[in-house]
């Protein structure tokens, strides 16, 4: 289970995401939708542990794995597409 507790997440004065609490069940599958600018990519990338919040937490088994492959990836050439995903 992965828990997301009071998250905010604060740009120079800008809010982006406010007070933000939610669950994943094993087994769950999640889509996360929005605008352009509305924090997603930030969410995914503090389940993932690649940014810190402002102001709360994320806590998960210690076992659990995360992979996160970024919107804008520098590809190598003499990697298949699969073979790319996998490094995430």
């Amino acid at each position: 289970m992965i828990s997301v507790n009071g998250v905010t997440v604060e740009f120079g004065g800008f809010e982006l995401l406010s007070d933000i609490t939610f669950m994943i069940n094993p087994r769950d599958r999640v889509g996360l939708t929005g605008k352009n600018g509305a924090g997603k990519s930030t969410m995914m990338k503090i389940i993932a542990g690649i940014d810190k919040p402002t102001r709360g937490e994320i806590t998960m088994p210690g076992d659990t794995k995360i992979g996160y492959l970024p919107q804008e990836v520098t590809i190598i050439d003499t990697r298949s597409v699969f073979d790319e995903t996998m490094t995430a």
